[in-house]
């Protein structure tokens, strides 16, 4: 065997695997901004000249908050910042006077049943915000969506497992970090300051979290947590365990 060739053909693979990688981050990130100016050229300014803030449904000065209808999906919305905050890593979601966002997008979400013929269960309903390395904007945006099935179904076989401390849950062979949660717990504090201050080794400036929302068939809503680990090429990208098309409902 010709070593020499071998060890080529493994420095051309290794390169092109580089390659392609800094090509789809670059083309996946090319149109980075578009959220923020949707937001901040046109939700906002039609909001406050004339009452009409399309293309958003909703426009909330008062509360910092658009809500938007994403194209990908029959029932998907968008809570979006009417700030700039750049997302999950942003040094703004510690700040006290920072708007509850999770809590925000959770009231709203009866928004999902207008798009289809009949209600979405409770256990199908999801909040999810994804990495900084697991998405393609950066204009933090929690996607208000329906929950996978198989999901669903695992989050029910463990229902009766999960607490309100952390552990450790396999799901879609990622790891999450997982416990309960009571809605009250959801109004009272943010999501991202509980997150960053009870699971060991955060560094919120990292972004390296995403976080997802869902509720169990008992009431209690369930928080899931999923890490950047580039070893295993998991980008935490927790919007993987909701279906924005709704096959479940």
């Amino acid at each position: 065997m010709n070593w020499q060739v071998v060890k080529r053909v493994c420095i051309v693979s290794v390169v092109s695997i580089v390659v392609y990688g800094v090509w789809r981050g670059y083309s996946l990130h090319s149109n980075s901004d578009a959220l923020w100016q949707i937001v901040s050229r046109q939700c906002v300014p039609h909001q406050q000249q004339q009452h009409r803030p399309t293309p958003c449904q909703q426009v909330n000065l008062s509360q910092g908050y658009a809500l938007l209808k994403d194209k990908v999906g029959i029932a998907q919305y968008l809570l979006i910042p009417t700030d700039q905050v750049s997302g999950i890593e942003s040094e703004k979601l510690l700040a006290p006077t920072t708007p509850n966002y999770f809590s925000l997008a959770w009231s709203l979400m009866p928004q999902l049943n207008q798009h289809l013929e009949k209600p979405i269960p409770s256990t199908l309903l999801s909040l999810a915000i994804n990495s900084k390395w697991g998405r393609t904007q950066n204009q933090l945006h929690i996607h208000m969506s329906c929950l996978r099935g198989d999901i669903r179904q695992r989050l029910a076989e463990k229902q009766a497992t999960l607490t309100d401390k952390w552990q450790p849950l396999s799901l879609l062979n990622h790891s999450y970090w997982v416990r309960t949660l009571s809605l009250e717990q959801l109004n009272a504090r943010s999501l991202f300051q509980r997150v960053f201050t009870e699971l060991p080794d955060i560094d919120p400036s990292s972004g390296r979290e995403g976080i997802a929302v869902t509720v169990l068939a008992d009431g209690r809503l369930v928080v899931l947590v999923l890490r950047t680990d580039w070893v295993k090429g998991v980008l935490g990208s927790a919007e993987e365990l909701q279906d924005h098309q709704c096959h479940a409902v």
